[in-house]
């Protein structure tokens, strides 16, 4: 596959968006997770040790795959998440 030379990320309320070339702050070979970071930077949102995923086409994607393995489309929308869980500690 090509990587995506664009990554635009959002939360699920569409509130906090980023957009990103595969140029300079991040390449092909960055993971999702890696992407994920810097988005998470950008919007000045703490990660107070979440786990967060990211979606495109209601697909949840890897953290540990490189971009480049992600999309063949020239650009890529991403839905950028916590992981929660319902559960006792």
């Amino acid at each position: 596959m090509v990587a995506a030379n664009r990554i635009a990320m959002a939360d699920i309320s569409r509130q906090k968006r980023f957009e990103v070339t595969l140029d300079g702050q991040l390449t092909p070979r960055h993971t999702v997770g890696q992407a994920i970071d810097l988005y998470l930077e950008r919007m000045g949102i703490r990660n107070d040790d979440l786990r967060w995923s990211a979606f495109a086409g209601g697909v949840k994607l890897d953290n540990k795959a490189e971009l480049s393995e992600v999309s063949d489309s020239p650009e890529v929308s991403w839905t950028v998440m916590p992981e929660v869980s319902a559960g006792c500690h």
